[in-house]
């Protein structure tokens, strides 16, 4: 049996897609949250939690349901995560008028003050994992990856 070599030492040549690309997405993902982390600490900010806030600052969401959807986490974790920033005074939450059992969530002044410094931090990571790509590689990397998710969904 041969030895499966490390995303971070090998070479496209070592790799089998059909076998590594799980491994190879999931390697970009945790880099890429590690320096978002990183980057975010003094603002006492995670990588997920800086999502929430961009999501509704922009209004692409307004509820637990719709935050999980876009999200992709469970009831229970982003129930979590939403406490976390609601203890942070990131976040404020309101009774939806018509339908008492559903909870509202938007921005506190506070989190609305954070948002703007958050976006360049963020662009800053993604530009250094980009560094060096043409415009056009940078499309054919969208590209791609919309292609897989769609393969996927099909």
């Amino acid at each position: 049996m041969s030895k499966i070599p490390s995303i971070k030492s090998c070479n496209n040549e070592e790799l089998d897609l059909e076998l590594d690309l799980g491994r190879l997405v999931s390697f970009l993902r945790s880099r890429l949250v590690a320096h978002i982390d990183l980057k975010l600490a003094p603002m006492d900010l995670t990588s997920a939690q800086y999502i929430v806030v961009v999501l509704l600052a922009k209004g692409s969401v307004s509820t637990l349901a719709e935050l999980c959807e876009h999200m992709v986490y469970d009831r229970g974790a982003m129930s979590r995560l939403l406490n976390r920033l609601f203890e942070k005074g990131l976040i404020a939450k309101t009774q939806c008028e018509f339908d008492k059992r559903s909870t509202i969530l938007c921005l506190s002044e506070k989190g609305k003050v954070l948002y703007p410094e958050i976006l360049p931090i963020i662009n800053d990571v993604y530009k250094q994992a980009l560094n060096g790509f043409t415009d056009n590689e940078k499309d054919q990397i969208a590209g791609l990856l919309f292609r897989a998710i769609n393969n996927l969904d099909a």
